[in-house]
């Protein structure tokens, strides 16, 4: 399926069993913040097979997609290997960047363990597409996916509802020192518009976004830049960095919001009795809902993320591992 125009995808993501990578983290580490998995626990940087799936969910499901950019601190998921055996003919390029490239001119912040930080500047990779896909490294497509799916025209699709921002002002104030993610969608409301009684919750979806908005918010307001741009790992301060872009997009009327629940799955393993398996039954009674989010697997017993696993290879057709 050819796109009306270039598509990228980009995919943040860290090993964080690497003990270079460990080594450096625990120069700025408190003990505060490795206990906090919204912060810097061990879930915030586990890695098992996401990453694999991820991108190969984009090479099945998305071959329009021109390019698939990994963003990672010195890390290397050598996907090489794996996408010539199973997918030998796809036209997309798969290149790890590195932090130096999204922050250039920026160093000065580096070394940095901030997702929102991260997700601030990844606008700022080179040869990026106007229109690219923001994608977390626990995302996965599970349909075959069309560009209509991300962009309409030229209105954006996003994944999500709106949400009452006097509701989560009132969890925020029960709840000062949370880095939650609604509360960083309700810092961005706050920073971007002065305040406000609504805003978009971003569901655990792919985000469409545009390259030349982000470059442009960035010179116009470098005080919000700043903001996420402070600090080694994510602060109760720090917002969500797509938020302001779509909340912009409603308003110049160039949104397509639709129903993250309708549209997207997401699992996040409870301990109770066949959880796994009545979400592995959702994916098949949904066949047309566009992706997953597999939060948090490395809480996850082995036999359900094997059964988790063993499904998305059957729908993929090939074997997530290296």
């Amino acid at each position: 399926m050819d796109a009306p125009f270039p598509i990228d995808f980009v995919i943040p993501w860290v090993d964080g069993s690497d003990p270079v990578l460990g080594a450096v983290r625990s120069r700025y580490l408190t003990p505060a913040a490795a206990s906090d998995d919204a912060v810097a626990g061990p879930t915030r940087y586990a890695s098992d097979w996401e990453i694999v799936g991820c991108v190969a969910s984009i090479l099945r499901f998305a071959p329009f997609a021109r390019n698939v950019f990994i963003v990672t601190d010195g890390q290397d998921p050598h996907l090489e290997g794996f996408i010539s055996r199973y997918f030998p003919r796809t036209s997309t390029t798969v290149r790890v960047v590195g932090h130096r490239e999204i922050f250039r001119g920026r160093e000065e912040v580096l070394p940095v363990f901030n997702s929102r930080a991260i997700g601030t500047m990844i606008w700022n990779i080179d040869g990026l597409s106007e229109h690219f896909v923001y994608m977390d490294d626990d995302f996965a497509l599970l349909r075959p996916a069309a560009p209509e799916d991300f962009f309409r025209g030229d209105r954006v699709v996003c994944y999500g509802r709106w949400m009452s921002a006097p509701w989560v002002r009132l969890l925020k104030a029960l709840r000062p020192s949370h880095s939650g993610f609604k509360v960083q969608m309700l810092n961005a409301l706050d920073y971007y518009k002065g305040g406000g009684s609504r805003f978009i919750c971003l569901g655990h979806a792919p985000r469409p976004l545009l390259r030349s908005w982000f470059a442009v918010w960035a010179e116009e307001r470098p005080d919000m830049l700043r903001i996420n741009l402070t600090g080694k790992f994510r602060e109760p301060f720090h917002f969500q960095a797509q938020e302001p872009f779509v909340l912009a997009m409603a308003d110049e009327g160039k949104l397509a919001l639709e129903p993250d629940g309708k549209n997207c799955h997401y699992y996040k393993y409870r301990d109770v009795p066949g959880y796994t398996e009545r979400k592995i039954r959702s994916f098949v009674l949904h066949p047309d809902r566009l992706s997953v989010c597999m939060n948090s697997l490395d809480k996850c017993p082995s036999e359900d993320k094997n059964a988790l696993r063993e499904y998305l290879e059957g729908l993929f057709s090939c074997k997530l591992d290296l």
